[in-house]
């Protein structure tokens, strides 16, 4: 089931119905995959809870469809030493549900420590996550994650 952004924004101001403890437990497993991934660079975890055609787009406009193509560019990230010498914390996080079936996650992380490719320090960087998550035959799957990066509006560049 693919979610453009208009219909994300309508389901959003749908009448949310209550999930149960399993729901949000298993929504919320599906983020930490993501979280631990990154922690150890381990791409197939971290795109484990994709949909076979999962949207991903992250802060640095690369896009991708597809867990497949989510899993391969994420190893070519996690192979980047200026990326990955930075820590992550996620600060906070709401999961909604929109429907039985449907649910809205968004996670805001601070990044410390990353660099740009030439070396020089980023300072903290605060990212959301948007994720839409549908729950299919049983199993809960993301098929659309937008990382935005919240920069100031005074700096020409990251």
């Amino acid at each position: 089931m693919k979610l453009n952004c208009p219909v994300a924004i309508l389901l959003l101001l749908a009448s949310p119905a209550l999930a149960d403890q399993g729901d949000r437990s298993a929504v919320e497993a599906l983020i930490e995959s993501w979280n631990e991934g990154w922690r150890t660079k381990d791409a197939e975890l971290a795109a484990r809870g994709y949909s076979a055609d999962a949207d991903w787009i992250n802060a640095f406009g690369m896009s991708e469809r597809g867990r497949e193509a989510i899993t391969r560019r994420l190893r070519e990230v996690f192979a980047l030493p200026f990326v990955m010498g930075a820590r992550s914390r996620v600060v906070k996080q709401e999961v909604r549900f929109v429907s039985a079936a449907v649910a809205v996650v968004i996670t805001q992380v601070e990044r410390e420590g990353q660099r740009t490719p030439s070396g020089e320090q980023l300072g903290v960087r605060r990212t959301s996550h948007q994720r839409v998550v549908v729950k299919e035959a049983g199993q809960w799957r993301v098929v659309s994650h937008l990382i935005s990066d919240a920069r100031d509006p005074q700096a020409s560049q990251h």
